[in-house]
């Protein structure tokens, strides 16, 4: 596995002492002329299913400047958080 930009800004968050997490801004495409539909790796949502709760939400924008939210639950229902 390699690093995602996700999991770098979780990473540089928590390391700077923030710790309550409201909602991530995921963009993604061979570049900012032509960006796609685009959301975090499974190894990502996992990873921040870990620091958030279940209302968390991943905007993603995407073709035509559309952003479409998700809660972090319906991407992952089952994740392996204990609480």
């Amino acid at each position: 596995m390699s690093i995602c930009a996700e999991r770098v800004a979780f990473v540089k968050a928590i390391s700077e002492g923030y710790m309550d997490f409201e909602y991530i801004v995921v963009c993604g495409g061979k570049s900012l002329d032509h960006l796609e539909d685009c959301l975090p790796c499974g190894f990502c949502r996992q990873f921040m299913s870990e620091f958030v709760d279940k209302d968390f939400i991943i905007y993603a924008l995407g073709s035509n400047d559309k952003i479409t939210p998700y809660h972090i639950f319906d991407l992952l229902p089952h994740n392996f958080r204990l609480n």
